[in-house]
C-alpha cells in the first residue's frame, strides 16, 4: 500500500523542482547599465560567444572595450598572444572592432580567485590611467555571469555601476540542462562559485603577484 504523499515531501518535489527550472536562468544573468566600457573576461575567447561580445560592442554606446586575462599556454595562441587578454582582444579585431578601441589588460597568474584577480586589475587600470567611466558592463560566457557581476562590482566599489552579460554557452542546452553530465558539472560548479563569491571575504587588495 503506497503511502500518501506528505507535506514535506510535497514541498521538497515543488522546491527541487523550481531549482531545475530556474538555476539556469538565475546564474546566467544578463543585467546590463548605462555603461561607456565593456569588459570582456578573456577565457571567452576559448568560445564562439566571442562573436556575441563583438556584436555588444557595435551595438552600444560604448567608447572602449577592455579585454582581462591571465597567462595561456603557448599552444593557445601565438608568440605575440601570451595571456588570454591579447587572444580574446585580438580575435574581437579580427570580428570587426577598431583596435584603437581595445585595451588587452594583462593579469599576473594567480592560483586561486581568478575572476576577482580580474576585476582588481581593472579597477587599478581605471585608477592609474583616469579613465571615466560611468558604468561599465562586463560579457562572460553563460552561467558565470552572476559571480562576475558579484566580484566586479565588490572590486570597483559603488563608485561605478557594474552590469553583466551572459553570452552562450554551447556546451549544454540550459533549457534542459539536467539532462547531460555537462550541463549538470556546469551548473554545480558555477552555483559553488557564486555562492563562494558572495559569502567569502575577498580581500581589498589580493596580491597579484600569487602563483
Amino acid at each position: 500500500m503506497r503511502r500518501p504523499l506528505t507535506y514535506v515531501s510535497i514541498t521538497a518535489l515543488v522546491v527541487g523542482l523550481a531549482f531545475v527550472l530556474t538555476i539556469n536562468d538565475f546564474l546566467a544573468i544578463n543585467r546590463r547599465v548605462e555603461a561607456n566600457i565593456l569588459v570582456v573576461e578573456g577565457w571567452v575567447s576559448g568560445y564562439s560567444a566571442i562573436r556575441e561580445a563583438a556584436d555588444e560592442f557595435m551595438r552600444g554606446q560604448y567608447r572602449l572595450l577592455i579585454t582581462v586575462g591571465g597567462p595561456i599556454d603557448e599552444a593557445e595562441g601565438n608568440p605575440d598572444q601570451t595571456n588570454s587578454a591579447m587572444l580574446a582582444a585580438g580575435q574581437l579585431q579580427e570580428l570587426g572592432i577598431d583596435k584603437r578601441l581595445i585595451v588587452a589588460l594583462a593579469v599576473p597568474k594567480v592560483s586561486r580567485h581568478r575572476t576577482y584577480a580580474s576585476a582588481l586589475a581593472l579597477r587599478n587600470w581605471l585608477r592609474d590611467s583616469g579613465t571615466q567611466t560611468t558604468g561599465v558592463n562586463v560579457f562572460t560566457i553563460g552561467p558565470h555571469a552572476r559571480k562576475s557581476l558579484v566580484l566586479f562590482s565588490r572590486a570597483l566599489g559603488p563608485g561605478i555601476a557594474v552590469g553583466v552579460i551572459a553570452g552562450t554557452d554551447v556546451d549544454y542546452d540550459p533549457d534542459r540542462w539536467w539532462m547531460s553530465a555537462r550541463g549538470i558539472y556546469v551548473i554545480f560548479r558555477k552555483l559553488l562559485g557564486y555562492l563562494y563569491a558572495v559569502t567569502w571575504p575577498f580581500p581589498e587588495n589580493l596580491s597579484l603577484n600569487a602563483t
